[in-house]
């Protein structure tokens, strides 16, 4: 029955939370067409009639009667968790799901964001509106966060017992931690060896553009 399943995924296409989704949408083997939203113009009324809040990804499931539309991509993973549940975003039991969803907010409110917020500094604003202090704390921030992950990971392939969706939302933001200065990777090697293990997996192939 999933595999009748059909989406369109609205994206801006080298966002790191819009690259998740088309891994997660890989994970679970599901077909797809992707339509790019231009950041730089107006959001159209036919995309803000699919996505409440105007924001992306966005996920349109398709039946012959009606579309669900689903925004964030937090949101989008736990639907696809359940609509894919045989796939590796399901759950074999209510605990493992708490586990892996306590994980994905983790993940989402805490190193994604420090990554965001560190690179957002450094590349998205004017060179004159960096504010020093405000980096330094979202470094150490960061590194904070990553030792608490590189400990986590010493005795585990994936955050929560398999491959789950805590790692799809974590995979793009790993490889943009190569674009932090300073960051010295050696500090984390369970960190960089859970990066491979994941670069590894076919859901990873084609998922940044070229």
């Amino acid at each position: 029955m999933n595999q009748s399943l059909f989406f369109t995924l609205y994206e801006y296409r080298i966002s790191p939370f819009c690259v998740s989704i088309r891994i997660a949408l890989s994970e679970c083997n599901a077909s797809f067409i992707a339509r790019t939203v231009n950041l730089n113009k107006v959001r159209t009324t036919a995309f803000l009639k699919k996505s409440k809040f105007g924001r992306l990804p966005t996920l349109i499931e398709h039946h012959p009667s009606e579309e669900i539309a689903i925004s964030e991509s937090q949101a989008i993973l736990i639907f696809l968790s359940e609509r894919f549940s045989k796939s590796s975003l399901g759950f074999d039991n209510f605990q493992s799901k708490i586990q892996c969803l306590s994980w994905l907010n983790y993940i989402y409110s805490g190193f994604a964001e420090q990554v965001w917020n560190i690179l957002s500094e450094l590349y998205l604003l004017d060179k004159s509106d960096i504010r020093e202090e405000r980096l330094q704390y979202f470094f150490l921030e960061l590194k904070y966060q990553m030792t608490i992950l590189n400990k986590h990971l010493a005795k585990r392939a994936y955050l929560s017992g398999d491959y789950s969706m805590a790692d799809t939302i974590a995979t793009p933001f790993l490889d943009l931690i190569e674009r932090i200065p300073h960051l010295n990777l050696l500090e984390f090697s369970n960190i960089i060896s859970w990066r491979e293990r994941i670069r590894n997996r076919p859901s990873y192939r084609g998922a940044w553009p070229s």
